[in-house]
């Protein structure tokens, strides 16, 4: 799905199984973690290699590489991609469910990287970022199922909004200029198997969603009472 910066900036306004450990039941994340180090001691390690790229747009054209795409590789939890699949859902119920959804990802995310590394498997949190030819490569992977998450944040945009009067005095603390950014993520459930590489390709086409990140706004100038200068009219 290609980002779509008009709608952004309204609402601102307003794989199969495999050796080794499993789907997360998210109970006692101590066992999960243990199954997960305990695969990486007793077989050999499998890579990811992920590739991220923009399609071209002619058949004779060659695939414009990606850089810069943060790249999260997690031991795979049926609790956070359901946490997930529920952001993506509500993410059209409201102007503020659409604004507060690159948070909420970023909030799942950083809670169960959290405590995985409570339950003694913070190793097990493997981070990489696409070089200047798309490419991120994370090695040393025990075999099991991975939750892969990655985002690149798109161009920092600027929109002016212009209030009626009457909406200005109804809603005093709406910015009139808000500056957001838009996130595009890819999120895959990925089977490792001991001493292979799995290769995972991210491109604008198959991204898993885009939301609106809002990184500032300046609120509305206040108006003078609507009797003029003073704070009422002169009787």
């Amino acid at each position: 799905m290609r980002p779509r910066a008009g709608l952004a900036a309204l609402a601102l306004a307003g794989l199969l199984l495999s050796p080794g450990p499993g789907p997360a039941a998210d109970g006692d994340l101590t066992d999960l973690v243990g199954a997960y180090l305990k695969a990486g001691a007793e077989q050999a390690p499998g890579v990811v290699a992920a590739r991220a790229y923009v399609e071209p747009t002619r058949p004779s054209a060659a695939a414009t590489p990606q850089p810069d795409v943060s790249v999260v590789l997690l031991p795979y939890s049926a609790a956070l991609e359901a946490e997930l699949d529920a952001v993506k859902a509500g993410v059209r119920d409201s102007v503020d469910a659409y604004i507060r959804a690159a948070t909420r990802i970023e909030a799942a995310r950083v809670d169960y990287e959290r405590a995985l590394l409570a339950a003694g498997g913070g190793a097990l949190v493997r981070s990489e970022i696409t070089d200047a030819q798309g490419g991120a490569r994370v090695g040393n992977v025990p075999a099991g199922e991975w939750l892969l998450l990655a985002w690149r944040e798109g161009a920092h945009t600027a929109k002016r909004f212009k209030l009626r009067d009457q909406d200005a005095k109804r809603y005093p603390n709406v910015p009139s200029n808000v500056t957001y950014s838009l996130v595009t993520y890819w999120r895959m459930r990925v089977a490792v198997k001991p001493a292979e590489t799995v290769e995972i390709a991210m491109s604008d086409r198959n991204s898993w969603m885009t939301a609106a990140r809002h990184e500032a706004g300046s609120p509305v100038p206040a108006r003078p009472p609507a009797g003029g200068k003073g704070s009422h009219k002169e009787r």
